[in-house]
């Protein structure tokens, strides 16, 4: 059985583990930093801000969605943004980034946002995922998303 749910502390070296595997599969330019990435953790415990989905497998932590909630600077209200998706390339193919996908989308509906913004920000199979998030929740492709590396 597989199923999506809000981290909780017990999911800490689960979702640090995870966010590795993600840094150096999809960022390797950038180096993985466990103090910053538990830093970021304990303030989602602490304060909903990010908020942190992991996905379950037969009792294992398998994936994780973060996400983060702002207000519009020039409109009234609020939108969510999916800052990081990642599954564990065994479970690649299964429901566990849908199923996050869905917890991701009732959790910005619940809240009320105005949207609901999905982002492809490293460059992996970002087509695919595009599609994946058409599919699944019903987004649609708006502009682009441009970086410089340094």
């Amino acid at each position: 059985m597989m199923f999506a749910r809000l981290a909780i502390a017990d999911d800490k070296a689960a979702v640090l583990a995870l966010a590795r595997m993600q840094v150096e599969e999809t960022l390797p330019h950038l180096a993985f930093d466990a103090d910053i990435c538990g830093e970021t953790f304990d303030l989602y415990l602490a304060r909903a801000e990010p908020t942190i989905f992991v996905v379950e497998s037969e009792r294992e932590v398998v994936g994780y969605l973060m996400a983060l909630t702002a207000n519009y600077a020039m409109a009234a209200g609020l939108y969510v943004v999916q800052e990081a998706l990642y599954v564990r390339p065994d479970k690649r193919g299964t429901r566990a980034a849908a199923h996050l996908v869905k917890a991701f989308v009732q959790w910005g509906e619940r809240m009320n946002a105005k949207e609901i913004i999905f982002g492809i920000s490293n460059g992996f199979q970002p087509d695919r995922t595009a599609k994946f998030f058409e599919n699944v929740a019903g987004a649609k492709t708006v502009g682009f998303y441009l970086k410089k590396v340094r």
